[in-house]
């Protein structure tokens, strides 16, 4: 039984799966590192072609884009969204330069969708992965303040990360 939502998503899916396919190194690629092959990857990326790509097939490609571009599509069309188990290393100044950054579109999309004073199903798919966005860059950046708590040594911010 298909949920009467599902079909809503199918573009966001699509494009996860385009962007993915991209992030790889493209169709030859992404054959090589799955069990389909080009014409399929071809169709799973094409909005006007039926079938979805298997969810094995996303978790190789997101595997091996380092990212989790199609899993994060599939669970905002569940209502989820993805925050990673283990946030590890980065640089401070990079991450909230990300904060700024996402956050501003984020604000700039709201104050548009909100002009009319509600927030319809088209609205909410467009804003919600850039809510994602800021609170993963969030995320990244509390994780480095932390892990200065719990350690009591100071954290070098790189440079060009800082904006410099």
């Amino acid at each position: 039984m298909t949920a009467p939502y599902s079909h809503r998503f199918v573009p966001s899916l699509k494009t996860a799966t385009k962007q993915a396919v991209e992030h790889v190194g493209g169709i030859d690629a992404a054959a090589t590192i799955s069990r389909v092959g080009r014409t399929q990857f071809s169709d799973y990326s094409n909005r006007q072609r039926d079938g979805m790509v298997p969810v094995d097939v996303a978790l190789d490609l997101d595997h091996c884009a380092e990212k989790p571009l199609i899993l994060a599509a599939m669970a905002q069309a569940l209502g989820y969204v993805v925050i990673p188990m283990h946030i590890g290393p980065g640089d401070f100044g990079s991450d909230m330069s990300e904060v700024a950054i996402s956050s501003g579109d984020a604000v700039s999309t709201a104050m548009r969708v909100l002009a009319d004073n509600q927030i319809d199903p088209p609205e909410a798919d467009e804003i919600a992965p850039k809510l994602s966005r800021t609170i993963h860059a969030l995320q990244r950046a509390l994780s480095i303040v932390h892990e200065v708590q719990k350690s009591g040594q100071s954290y070098m911010v790189n440079a060009k990360g800082a904006g410099a």
